[in-house]
């Protein structure tokens, strides 16, 4: 049984994350919303006008999510000019310095590009209306926060911590639900590569140039290490592909080659032949999805890297199911 005070911070405990899971809840909910509302809005010329990274002076890890990718943009509306910096519904969270100047290589200064305005508030514009990346994380987290707070809500009415009938704490089986829900979101992931790579194939094409074609080395803290005391580093390589386009009078900066999760090398000298494919200068033939012209790519029926969330999915699979089955056998087998 819970003693007066634990039952107190168990009640705690259960409210905070059912008030947590509420306001995901409602925010996904929200978010979604918005989403199809956007759809509808207004589609006007914009420029860029500002484009970098905000990112502080120390830096100890490039696996940490302390950059913020800064885009501005100025477009005209009802006869005034507005400024505005959303890219997406649910606005632009913290990410690596990776990601952060992936995605403001595709928005460079001086770019025409399509800014989405709502037709009864003109200054609520933003970029990018059907990205659902947000949506995916926000997703996770609610189911996460859901999971939870049921646990510690009967745990409370129950008064006790509960167990199986072997005396396995119900808790514990939050770890191979984890696991699953990875799987779950790593297989859709890899359904949405392998639709978008078939439908990709039939895009429409337009004449582009590759503009940046290199190796981006990134530092990560290696955790693996007993020995907090000294920090040691490992390397790691990812390719830093550009390439530049236009559809109708936008101009738009593609960044994909080819579908799936972005590769990551253990090696410089891999990473350097796989950049090597394209040269700065180079023209070649870009497949961009004719409802969202800033979504493209140069190689549709490539999918070498799109088995990467399939395979991850399986492992997760794996481990969660394991996980489970020991779990079930230990606390309800006689």
């Amino acid at each position: 049984m819970l003693d007066a005070q634990q039952l107190f911070w168990t009640q705690i405990a259960a409210g905070v994350c059912l008030l947590a899971f509420g306001g995901l809840l409602f925010n996904l909910l929200r978010m979604r919303s918005q989403m199809k509302a956007a759809e509808t809005w207004n589609r006007i010329e914009g420029v860029i006008v500002a484009s970098g990274v905000d990112q502080p002076p120390s830096h100890l890890s490039d696996d940490l999510n302390d950059a913020t990718p800064v885009i501005r943009y100025r477009y005209r509306a009802d006869g005034q000019d507005f400024e505005g910096d959303r890219l997406k519904i649910g606005g632009q969270p913290m990410t690596t310095r990776v990601l952060a100047g992936r995605l403001v290589a595709r928005y460079p200064v001086g770019a025409r590009v399509d800014v989405h305005a709502d037709p009864n508030d003109p200054k609520n514009a933003l970029l990018e209306p059907a990205q659902q990346g947000n949506l995916a994380a926000q997703l996770a987290f609610t189911i996460t926060f859901g999971f939870i707070a049921a646990i510690l809500i009967a745990h409370a009415i129950a008064g006790h911590v509960l167990y199986t009938g072997n005396g396995v704490p119900l808790f514990a089986f939050a770890l191979p639900a984890i696991a699953i829900l990875a799987a779950i979101f790593s297989v859709i992931s890899f359904a949405r590569s392998q639709r978008l790579a078939s439908a990709s194939a039939r895009w429409p094409t337009v004449a582009g140039t590759v503009t940046t074609s290199g190796v981006i080395e990134e530092e990560i803290q290696d955790e693996s290490r007993n020995d907090k005391s000294i920090i040691r580093k490992i390397r790691r390589y990812q390719v830093d592909l550009r390439y530049a386009y236009q559809v109708g009078k936008r101009d738009f900066v593609g960044t994909a080659a080819n579908w799936g999760w972005t590769a990551v090398y253990g090696l410089r000298e891999l990473a350097e032949k796989a950049a090597g494919q394209y040269q700065p200068g180079q023209p070649v033939t870009v497949y961009y999805d004719p409802a969202q012209p800033g979504n493209a790519v140069l190689e549709p029926d490539d999918r070498k890297g799109s088995l990467a969330p399939l395979i991850f999915g399986a492992i997760s699979a794996v481990v969660g199911g394991v996980m489970l089955a020991f779990f079930v056998k230990v606390g309800f087998s006689s």
